[in-house]
């Protein structure tokens, strides 16, 4: 289970802090997808706070739904171009369209304790195989003892198997029913560059969860990674059980030191 993220990956974005996003809202694909189609790919975090808020790009009825929106969006993907891993999710998003609700969700678990809870449950179910809310209710309670009330991680449950029906990861009927997702060049670049963050190398980045997210076998993995490579997402090398990524052109392109 991926516990605490360590300090590279904090500082590209991720969080260890408690948040309540996820006992209140979805992943919120839709919301996001709208903001980013309707902004300019050089926003500012000011302009994102505008859109919602000011100009109710997103048509919630009230100003105070308009400000909450805002805020769990913030929480959720950052909204901040100083924030690398928005940054990375900004230059990948319309570059990747097929990959948007798998790079959406990376980021979710990426700055959501609560969401990143439920990782290992949902990678190591089979597909065709029923995961109920009751059960991702029961990884939160075990991830944050003693913290949240039964209505509380009762709705955390709710909101996570939402958050993964509109990532693929599960069907739309309840109980919701394990389905495989597909990678894609964007999503697999941003959960190695996860992965390498936390702390991982060579081959041992397919075992990690964020890589196990994309339900692919490494074959598979690698070969969208070379497409990525081809696009100067990242770096490989890779010779035998030898395997070797960087991201050196990546994070040139979004500013992050490396």
């Amino acid at each position: 289970m991926v516990d605490q993220l360590r300090e590279a990956a904090l500082d590209f974005g991720g969080s260890n802090a408690y948040s309540g996003v996820s006992t209140s809202r979805t992943l919120m694909l839709a919301e996001l997808s709208t903001l980013l189609a309707a902004t300019s790919a050089v926003a500012t975090k000011d302009d994102y706070k505008r859109a919602i808020i000011d100009d109710n790009l997103l048509l919630k009825p009230s100003a105070s739904t308009q400000s909450k929106t805002y805020s769990y969006l913030r929480d959720r993907f950052a909204l901040d171009p100083a924030v690398p891993i928005f940054k990375l999710l900004r230059l990948l998003w319309d570059r990747d369209r097929d990959g948007q609700p798998l790079m959406a969700l990376l980021v979710g678990v990426f700055r959501d304790p609560v969401l990143r809870s439920s990782m290992e449950l949902v990678v190591d179910r089979a597909p065709d195989q029923t995961i109920s809310s009751g059960e991702f209710s029961h990884g939160v309670a075990l991830s944050f003892p003693d913290r949240l009330t039964e209505k509380t991680l009762k709705a955390a449950g709710e909101r996570v198997t939402a958050s993964y029906k509109q990532s693929g990861h599960l069907g739309r009927k309840n109980p919701s029913t394990r389905q495989r997702v597909t990678a894609t060049p964007g999503s697999v670049t941003m959960a190695l560059l996860i992965a390498h963050l936390d702390g991982a190398q060579g081959m041992a980045l397919f075992e990690t969860p964020w890589v196990r997210l994309l339900d692919s076998s490494p074959e598979k993995i690698l070969a969208e990674a070379r497409t990525a490579s081809n696009r100067g997402w990242l770096e490989i090398r890779h010779a035998g059980n030898v395997l070797e990524i960087t991201f050196r052109t990546l994070l040139d392109a979004i500013g992050s030191a490396h």
